[in-house]
Protein backbone atom coordinates (compact mmCIF):
# COMPACT_ATOMS: atom_id res chain seq x y z
CA UNK A 1 0.00 0.00 0.00
CA UNK A 2 1.48 3.41 -0.91
CA UNK A 3 0.26 6.83 -1.24
CA UNK A 4 0.09 9.44 -3.99
CA UNK A 5 -1.73 7.36 -6.76
CA UNK A 6 -5.07 6.65 -8.44
CA UNK A 7 -6.89 3.61 -7.35
CA UNK A 8 -7.81 1.54 -9.80
CA UNK A 9 -10.99 -0.30 -8.92
CA UNK A 10 -11.62 -3.83 -10.06
CA UNK A 11 -14.66 -5.96 -8.96
CA UNK A 12 -14.38 -8.47 -6.65
CA UNK A 13 -18.60 -8.91 -6.00
CA UNK A 14 -21.67 -7.03 -6.53
CA UNK A 15 -20.61 -4.81 -3.15
CA UNK A 16 -17.17 -5.11 -3.04
CA UNK A 17 -14.42 -3.93 -5.50
CA UNK A 18 -10.25 -3.71 -4.80
CA UNK A 19 -7.50 -1.37 -6.34
CA UNK A 20 -5.13 -3.44 -8.26
CA UNK A 21 -2.61 -1.12 -7.73
CA UNK A 22 -2.28 -0.79 -3.90
CA UNK A 23 -4.52 -4.07 -2.74
CA UNK A 24 -7.17 -1.57 -0.75
CA UNK A 25 -10.02 -3.14 -0.73
CA UNK A 26 -13.54 -1.45 -0.78
CA UNK A 27 -17.11 -2.58 0.92
CA UNK A 28 -19.78 -0.87 0.24
CA UNK A 29 -21.26 0.59 3.88
CA UNK A 30 -18.83 -1.18 5.76
CA UNK A 31 -17.31 0.99 9.10
CA UNK A 32 -14.01 -0.36 8.21
CA UNK A 33 -13.43 0.86 4.68
CA UNK A 34 -9.76 2.28 4.71
CA UNK A 35 -10.95 4.30 1.21
CA UNK A 36 -15.01 5.85 2.06
CA UNK A 37 -17.83 5.29 -0.44
CA UNK A 38 -18.10 8.35 -3.05
CA UNK A 39 -21.78 8.85 -2.49
CA UNK A 40 -23.24 10.53 -5.43
CA UNK A 41 -27.24 11.18 -5.78
CA UNK A 42 -29.20 10.68 -8.44
CA UNK A 43 -32.26 12.19 -10.15
CA UNK A 44 -34.75 10.29 -8.44
CA UNK A 45 -33.22 11.38 -4.99
CA UNK A 46 -31.22 7.60 -4.50
CA UNK A 47 -27.89 8.07 -3.20
CA UNK A 48 -24.79 5.67 -5.53
CA UNK A 49 -21.76 4.67 -4.68
CA UNK A 50 -19.68 5.60 -8.07
CA UNK A 51 -17.78 2.64 -7.13
CA UNK A 52 -19.67 0.08 -7.18
CA UNK A 53 -22.80 0.86 -8.32
CA UNK A 54 -24.75 0.06 -5.35
CA UNK A 55 -27.68 2.53 -3.60
CA UNK A 56 -26.55 2.70 -0.59
CA UNK A 57 -30.25 4.89 0.78
CA UNK A 58 -33.18 4.02 0.37
CA UNK A 59 -34.72 5.82 -2.85
CA UNK A 60 -37.83 8.17 -1.86
CA UNK A 61 -39.84 9.68 -4.50
CA UNK A 62 -40.50 13.12 -4.01
CA UNK A 63 -43.51 15.48 -5.29
CA UNK A 64 -42.39 18.72 -4.03
CA UNK A 65 -46.40 19.61 -4.54
CA UNK A 66 -47.35 17.04 -1.75
CA UNK A 67 -46.62 17.48 1.92
CA UNK A 68 -47.06 15.44 5.44
CA UNK A 69 -49.82 17.28 6.82
CA UNK A 70 -51.83 17.17 3.56
CA UNK A 71 -51.11 13.19 3.23
CA UNK A 72 -51.75 12.48 6.48
CA UNK A 73 -55.44 14.73 5.94
CA UNK A 74 -56.66 12.12 3.57
CA UNK A 75 -56.42 14.60 0.55
CA UNK A 76 -54.04 11.85 -1.12
CA UNK A 77 -55.24 8.09 -2.24
CA UNK A 78 -52.99 4.91 -2.92
CA UNK A 79 -54.82 3.29 -5.82
CA UNK A 80 -52.74 -0.01 -5.80
CA UNK A 81 -54.20 -1.03 -9.30
CA UNK A 82 -52.79 2.08 -10.89
CA UNK A 83 -49.92 2.02 -8.92
CA UNK A 84 -50.10 6.17 -8.73
CA UNK A 85 -51.38 8.79 -6.57
CA UNK A 86 -54.35 11.30 -7.34
CA UNK A 87 -55.25 14.40 -5.31
CA UNK A 88 -58.94 15.22 -4.65
CA UNK A 89 -60.47 18.57 -4.83
CA UNK A 90 -58.35 20.44 -2.10
CA UNK A 91 -60.77 23.03 -1.84
CA UNK A 92 -63.46 23.09 1.05
CA UNK A 93 -67.03 24.78 0.70
CA UNK A 94 -67.67 27.05 3.06
CA UNK A 95 -70.55 25.10 5.17
CA UNK A 96 -67.50 22.23 5.55
CA UNK A 97 -65.26 24.96 6.66
CA UNK A 98 -67.21 26.51 8.93
CA UNK A 99 -68.50 22.62 10.41
CA UNK A 100 -64.46 22.17 11.01
CA UNK A 101 -63.95 25.59 12.37
CA UNK A 102 -66.60 24.98 14.91
CA UNK A 103 -65.84 22.17 16.30
CA UNK A 104 -62.53 22.97 16.65
CA UNK A 105 -63.77 26.00 18.50
CA UNK A 106 -65.32 24.33 20.99
CA UNK A 107 -62.67 22.07 22.05
CA UNK A 108 -60.15 24.76 22.43
CA UNK A 109 -62.83 27.01 24.44
CA UNK A 110 -62.94 23.74 26.95
CA UNK A 111 -59.70 23.06 27.25
CA UNK A 112 -58.62 26.61 27.96
CA UNK A 113 -61.66 27.75 30.43
CA UNK A 114 -63.18 24.61 31.76
CA UNK A 115 -60.84 21.87 31.90
CA UNK A 116 -58.49 20.20 33.97
CA UNK A 117 -55.31 21.24 32.70
CA UNK A 118 -57.17 25.00 32.68
CA UNK A 119 -57.88 24.25 36.73
CA UNK A 120 -54.29 23.51 36.77
CA UNK A 121 -53.48 26.79 34.96
CA UNK A 122 -55.83 28.80 37.64
CA UNK A 123 -53.76 27.09 40.55
CA UNK A 124 -50.56 27.42 39.02
CA UNK A 125 -50.99 31.38 38.97
CA UNK A 126 -52.39 31.66 42.32
CA UNK A 127 -49.68 29.94 44.00
CA UNK A 128 -47.01 32.01 41.49
CA UNK A 129 -48.95 35.19 43.03
CA UNK A 130 -49.11 33.72 46.51
CA UNK A 131 -45.17 33.50 46.33
CA UNK A 132 -44.73 36.65 45.27
CA UNK A 133 -46.35 37.87 48.39
CA UNK A 134 -44.43 35.99 50.62
CA UNK A 135 -41.02 36.70 49.18
CA UNK A 136 -42.08 40.82 49.03
CA UNK A 137 -43.30 40.39 52.81
CA UNK A 138 -40.13 38.33 54.05
CA UNK A 139 -37.59 40.78 52.00
CA UNK A 140 -39.23 43.53 54.12
CA UNK A 141 -39.10 41.88 57.67
CA UNK A 142 -35.60 41.24 56.71
CA UNK A 143 -34.71 44.80 55.88
CA UNK A 144 -35.82 45.76 58.90
CA UNK A 145 -34.04 43.16 61.06
CA UNK A 146 -30.70 44.24 60.08
CA UNK A 147 -30.75 48.04 60.19
CA UNK A 148 -32.38 47.12 64.36
CA UNK A 149 -35.35 49.58 63.21
CA UNK A 150 -38.92 48.02 64.69
CA UNK A 151 -40.58 45.87 62.09
CA UNK A 152 -43.96 47.95 60.85
CA UNK A 153 -46.35 45.14 59.73
CA UNK A 154 -48.59 47.70 57.54
CA UNK A 155 -45.89 48.87 56.03
CA UNK A 156 -45.04 45.67 54.87
CA UNK A 157 -48.65 44.79 53.64
CA UNK A 158 -48.26 48.09 51.74
CA UNK A 159 -45.08 47.15 49.90
CA UNK A 160 -47.04 43.95 49.11
CA UNK A 161 -49.90 45.58 47.58
CA UNK A 162 -47.44 47.88 45.64
CA UNK A 163 -45.61 45.27 44.25
CA UNK A 164 -48.38 42.88 42.95
CA UNK A 165 -50.50 45.76 41.48
CA UNK A 166 -49.32 44.83 37.81
CA UNK A 167 -49.82 41.08 38.39
CA UNK A 168 -53.49 40.07 37.64
CA UNK A 169 -55.33 39.00 40.04
CA UNK A 170 -55.93 35.16 40.36
CA UNK A 171 -59.19 34.02 39.70
CA UNK A 172 -61.41 30.89 40.36
CA UNK A 173 -63.70 28.92 38.98
CA UNK A 174 -66.53 31.41 39.35
CA UNK A 175 -64.75 33.85 37.62
CA UNK A 176 -65.03 31.65 34.54
CA UNK A 177 -68.49 32.48 32.92
CA UNK A 178 -71.05 30.00 31.29
CA UNK A 179 -70.35 28.47 27.87
CA UNK A 180 -72.96 30.26 25.92
CA UNK A 181 -70.76 33.51 26.87
CA UNK A 182 -68.33 32.80 24.13
CA UNK A 183 -70.46 32.36 21.84
CA UNK A 184 -70.12 35.92 20.30
CA UNK A 185 -66.28 34.56 20.14
CA UNK A 186 -66.92 31.56 18.40
CA UNK A 187 -68.57 33.44 15.43
CA UNK A 188 -66.21 36.10 15.26
CA UNK A 189 -63.09 33.50 14.77
CA UNK A 190 -65.41 31.10 12.63
CA UNK A 191 -66.36 33.56 10.30
CA UNK A 192 -62.98 35.41 9.99
CA UNK A 193 -61.40 31.90 9.17
CA UNK A 194 -63.89 30.77 6.99
CA UNK A 195 -63.19 33.99 4.50
CA UNK A 196 -60.07 35.05 4.16
CA UNK A 197 -57.22 32.60 2.19
CA UNK A 198 -54.93 31.48 4.57
CA UNK A 199 -51.48 29.54 3.67
CA UNK A 200 -51.62 26.11 2.12
CA UNK A 201 -50.25 23.97 5.43
CA UNK A 202 -53.81 25.76 7.01
CA UNK A 203 -55.81 22.86 6.29
CA UNK A 204 -59.11 22.62 7.47
CA UNK A 205 -59.11 19.25 9.14
CA UNK A 206 -59.32 18.74 12.91
CA UNK A 207 -56.25 17.07 13.18
CA UNK A 208 -54.32 19.43 11.47
CA UNK A 209 -52.36 20.66 14.75
CA UNK A 210 -51.47 24.04 12.40
CA UNK A 211 -55.03 25.25 12.33
CA UNK A 212 -55.29 24.70 16.02
CA UNK A 213 -52.69 26.33 17.03
CA UNK A 214 -53.75 29.29 14.89
CA UNK A 215 -57.42 29.17 16.75
CA UNK A 216 -55.66 29.60 20.03
CA UNK A 217 -53.82 32.26 18.78
CA UNK A 218 -56.89 34.00 17.74
CA UNK A 219 -58.43 33.39 21.23
CA UNK A 220 -55.72 35.32 22.67
CA UNK A 221 -55.37 38.13 20.15
CA UNK A 222 -59.17 38.64 20.65
CA UNK A 223 -58.31 40.32 23.87
CA UNK A 224 -56.77 43.59 21.73
CA UNK A 225 -58.47 42.73 18.62
CA UNK A 226 -56.88 43.66 15.12
CA UNK A 227 -57.17 46.36 13.09
CA UNK A 228 -56.28 47.27 9.71
CA UNK A 229 -56.75 49.87 7.12
CA UNK A 230 -59.03 51.78 9.35
CA UNK A 231 -61.17 48.53 10.09
CA UNK A 232 -62.00 46.15 12.69
CA UNK A 233 -61.02 42.70 11.52
CA UNK A 234 -61.29 41.00 14.76
CA UNK A 235 -63.28 42.70 17.21
CA UNK A 236 -61.74 43.64 20.71
CA UNK A 237 -63.37 41.34 24.11
CA UNK A 238 -61.12 42.87 26.94
CA UNK A 239 -62.72 40.40 29.52
CA UNK A 240 -60.82 37.45 27.95
CA UNK A 241 -57.43 39.44 29.49
CA UNK A 242 -59.19 38.41 32.54
CA UNK A 243 -59.91 34.64 32.81
CA UNK A 244 -57.44 33.85 30.00
CA UNK A 245 -54.31 31.42 31.05
CA UNK A 246 -51.57 33.12 31.49
CA UNK A 247 -49.01 32.74 28.56
CA UNK A 248 -46.30 31.71 31.19
CA UNK A 249 -48.19 28.77 32.07
CA UNK A 250 -49.37 27.48 28.69
CA UNK A 251 -46.61 24.69 28.10
CA UNK A 252 -46.44 23.54 31.75
CA UNK A 253 -50.05 23.28 31.65
CA UNK A 254 -51.62 22.92 28.36
CA UNK A 255 -48.24 21.47 26.47
CA UNK A 256 -48.69 24.59 23.73
CA UNK A 257 -45.17 26.36 23.04
CA UNK A 258 -46.45 30.34 23.79
CA UNK A 259 -45.02 31.66 20.66
CA UNK A 260 -48.20 30.24 19.05
CA UNK A 261 -49.88 34.03 19.91
CA UNK A 262 -46.83 35.63 18.05
CA UNK A 263 -46.77 32.95 14.86
CA UNK A 264 -50.45 32.94 14.71
CA UNK A 265 -50.89 37.07 15.00
CA UNK A 266 -48.05 37.60 12.22
CA UNK A 267 -49.95 34.48 10.00
CA UNK A 268 -53.67 36.64 9.90
CA UNK A 269 -51.99 39.69 9.51
CA UNK A 270 -50.08 38.90 6.36
CA UNK A 271 -53.36 36.98 5.07
CA UNK A 272 -55.50 40.41 5.38
CA UNK A 273 -52.92 41.98 3.81
CA UNK A 274 -53.08 39.26 0.68
CA UNK A 275 -54.72 40.56 -2.39
CA UNK A 276 -56.75 37.50 -2.34
CA UNK A 277 -58.53 38.17 0.29
CA UNK A 278 -59.97 41.62 -1.42
CA UNK A 279 -63.44 40.07 -1.13
CA UNK A 280 -63.02 40.02 2.80
CA UNK A 281 -65.13 42.85 4.14
CA UNK A 282 -63.27 43.97 7.06
CA UNK A 283 -65.58 46.83 7.98
CA UNK A 284 -68.71 44.71 8.63
CA UNK A 285 -66.31 42.94 11.30
CA UNK A 286 -67.51 45.84 14.49
CA UNK A 287 -66.60 45.42 17.83
CA UNK A 288 -68.49 44.33 20.91
CA UNK A 289 -68.37 47.23 22.29
CA UNK A 290 -69.48 51.11 21.27
CA UNK A 291 -70.93 49.76 18.31
CA UNK A 292 -72.58 46.68 19.80
CA UNK A 293 -76.55 47.04 21.25
CA UNK A 294 -75.79 48.11 24.61
CA UNK A 295 -78.91 45.68 25.54
CA UNK A 296 -77.01 42.93 24.54
CA UNK A 297 -73.69 43.64 26.28
CA UNK A 298 -72.74 40.86 28.90
CA UNK A 299 -72.20 42.22 32.57
CA UNK A 300 -70.46 39.08 33.69
CA UNK A 301 -67.08 40.94 34.57
CA UNK A 302 -69.22 43.12 37.25
CA UNK A 303 -72.06 41.52 38.07
CA UNK A 304 -70.77 37.51 37.88
CA UNK A 305 -74.19 37.22 35.96
CA UNK A 306 -74.06 35.87 32.61
CA UNK A 307 -76.76 37.98 30.70
CA UNK A 308 -75.70 36.18 27.60
CA UNK A 309 -79.01 34.95 24.96
CA UNK A 310 -78.86 31.11 24.39
CA UNK A 311 -77.62 30.85 21.55
CA UNK A 312 -75.36 29.07 19.43
CA UNK A 313 -73.85 30.00 15.92
CA UNK A 314 -75.27 27.64 13.78
CA UNK A 315 -74.00 26.57 10.45
CA UNK A 316 -77.20 27.89 8.42
CA UNK A 317 -77.05 31.30 9.97
CA UNK A 318 -73.36 31.29 9.37
CA UNK A 319 -73.53 30.65 5.55
CA UNK A 320 -76.93 32.54 5.00
CA UNK A 321 -76.75 35.62 6.73
CA UNK A 322 -74.64 38.68 5.75
CA UNK A 323 -71.94 40.07 7.67
CA UNK A 324 -73.87 42.90 9.22
CA UNK A 325 -72.52 43.04 12.57
CA UNK A 326 -69.96 40.46 14.64
CA UNK A 327 -72.96 40.52 17.24
CA UNK A 328 -75.12 36.94 16.89
CA UNK A 329 -78.14 37.02 15.79
CA UNK A 330 -81.00 36.57 18.48
CA UNK A 331 -82.88 33.47 17.51
CA UNK A 332 -86.66 33.61 18.03
CA UNK A 333 -88.46 31.27 19.95
CA UNK A 334 -89.46 27.97 17.83
CA UNK A 335 -93.66 28.55 17.86
CA UNK A 336 -95.74 25.60 16.28
CA UNK A 337 -98.10 25.86 13.97
CA UNK A 338 -101.32 27.23 13.92
CA UNK A 339 -104.18 25.06 13.20
CA UNK A 340 -107.03 26.75 11.29
CA UNK A 341 -110.27 25.31 12.44
CA UNK A 342 -113.22 24.80 10.13
CA UNK A 343 -116.22 26.71 10.93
Amino acid sequence: MYRGHTHVWSTITSECVGCTACGVVHVCSSSKNIVPCAIEQQDDSSCVCTYTGIVVSSTSFFDPEASIAEYNAGHFHVHVDQHQHSRPNRTPSLMQKIEVLDRMMSSIVDLLFFSKQAQHARETERLRFNRKIASVFTAHVSRSRNSFAPCSIIDGIETCIESVSSYRRPIQHDDIPPVRHFTQLKRIIVELLSRIELPRQYIFTEQNEKMRNLIISLVYISSDGISFDGHVCLPKFPGLKKILPLELVLFRCFGIQPKIVTDGENVIKMSIKDPKNSHFDAHNMKTNGDTADPSRVCNFATTNICTCTETSASTHTLLHSPLRSSSLPVHSEHRPAKIRRRK
